[in-house]
């Protein structure tokens, strides 16, 4: 027989020490003594002891046979109880949909049969020692999906039962709504699965959605809603952080060296705010940003000089990265009086703002100065905060007029509440690419709670003195 089969079976099977005493032998016969010996030492006692012994070579055969055909056997069943794991599963997902029905994906299919064949192999090894993690250490993880419009989160779901096992013991799926193209972050999004794996190593996933599993979901734990809301709020300062690390790689041809080096004084002020988190967050960014400019990376510090286990910072995040992964964008809609700022299609932010009509121009444009106080007030035309608009006369910017806010009144300048461009501007970093155009965004709102807001320490000198701005408000 040729040793292929062998092979297999002491990859699904390393601990048989029979079975790499027979793939050794397997080896000899065919010259390759380097790799026989490799296999007669981790065969270990069994080499002893068989090597000693006058028994007839066809016992060997026989024996060999057997335990593949056993083998093959074992996977034939594993195939047919993944099978029905599968059907079970797509049941949850969509409460038996058809194949061509709106919102199904067969991408999602795939991606759970993959994952339930991973779990025959967590079960295999449970029946000798438990998963649960006693203390509940690293054994938590959150993601995110889209629900509604025909998307029922599949693709989120299917991942985090992929991603279930030893270390993770409970992953989350929380729930973003659909408009349009768009999915909708928001503080408060709700739990729609918990998946865990209970201490003899068997999945569950239990919806919380009691339209999408058609019953009486249970109560989501208030431990859990504080952790959810913990990881939403420091996905968002990761997608800051991440933004200006690639912008000041732009802007300076070098990677910054900490978060000092972005939080200057103006006109250095890539950052104007600091966060919370962000000096912990900021050696694992920078390595993924260098990670991933291998082509760049002699001009810039090696790509593992400052890292630090990525796990340490975005453990609770599965995939161990962050989830809003597209660099910052804001988009300004001239229809529906609407500013988001985006990663990739997630709105994180859609304010309502005061515009200029037809004065207010349409194209791409990127935010130079970051300006605290413009012109020295807080309480002038342009608010506490301005961002202007390239080399344009045309801003972002505060207003002493709040009533507003939701029209045509500028002269082309975009106002917005004083809350609302404090947050942009914490969020935003200098270089972020704005896009003005027409019926580009949902008319709904999405603004946090005054007590969600996202948490900043504003940098000191974010004034200019040195100059008396005069956009067209």
């Amino acid at each position: 027989m040729q040793n292929t089969h062998l092979r297999t079976y002491v990859k699904k099977h390393p601990d048989n020490k029979m079975a790499w005493y027979l793939l050794g032998k397997e080896y000899l016969n065919e010259g390759q003594e380097a790799k026989a010996n490799y296999c007669f030492q981790q065969a270990g006692e069994v080499y002893e002891a068989f090597e000693r012994s006058k028994a007839p070579a066809d016992i060997w055969v026989d024996y060999q046979n057997k335990l593949v055909e056993m083998g093959e056997q074992k996977e034939k069943k594993q195939r047919v109880r993944k099978l029905w794991l599968t059907l079970l599963m797509l049941l949850v997902l969509a409460l038996v949909p058809p194949a061509d029905a709106p919102g199904f994906s067969r991408d999602t299919a795939t991606a759970l049969t993959d994952a339930l064949a991973a779990t025959e192999d967590q079960e295999e090894q449970a029946g000798e020692a438990s998963v649960a993690d006693p203390e509940g250490n690293d054994s938590s993880v959150f993601t995110a999906g889209t629900f509604g419009g025909g998307s029922q989160g599949g693709t989120a779901l299917a991942a985090a039962w992929a991603s279930a096992g030893s270390n993770v013991q409970t992953s989350a799926v929380l729930g973003m709504q659909v408009s349009d193209q768009w999915s909708l972050w928001k503080r408060n999004m709700p739990v729609k699965y918990i998946i865990q794996t209970n201490n003899k190593g068997r999945l569950t996933a239990q919806s919380y959605d009691a339209k999408q599993c058609d019953c009486e979901p249970p109560e989501v734990s208030t431990e859990v809603k504080q952790l959810a809301a913990a990881w939403t709020a420091k996905q968002e300062v990761a997608a800051s952080l991440s933004s200006a690390i690639g912008t000041y790689r732009k802007k300076n041809g070098s990677w910054p060296k900490n978060v000092n080096q972005l939080a200057q004084p103006f006109p250095n002020n890539v950052l104007g705010e600091t966060s919370p988190g962000m000096s912990q967050m900021f050696p694992v960014l920078l390595a993924m940003h260098q990670q991933g400019k291998e082509t760049e990376a002699q001009t810039g510090t090696a790509a593992g000089e400052n890292a630090v286990d990525s796990a340490d910072v975005f453990g609770d995040t599965l995939g161990g990265e962050p989830f809003l992964k597209e660099p910052l964008e804001i988009v300004v809609d001239k229809k529906n009086h609407r500013l988001a700022l985006l990663s990739g299609n997630t709105i994180i932010r859609n304010y309502e703002v005061g515009l200029g009509g037809d004065r207010t121009p349409e194209g791409t444009y990127v935010i130079s100065d970051k300006v605290v106080n413009p012109n020295a007030r807080s309480n002038g035309e342009f608010g506490t905060r301005g961002m202007q608009l390239s080399d344009t006369n045309y801003a972002i910017h505060g207003t002493n007029e709040p009533d507003s806010i939701g029209l045509d009144e500028s002269l082309g300048c975009v106002r917005m509440n004083k809350a609302d461009v404090e947050e942009l501007f914490a969020l935003a970093p200098q270089g972020t690419p704005v896009r003005i155009g027409t019926d580009l965004l949902p008319d709904t709102v999405v603004v946090p709670e005054a007590k969600d807001r996202y948490k900043y320490t504003l940098v000191p000198k974010q004034n200019n003195p040195n100059k008396t701005y005069h956009w067209l408000n």
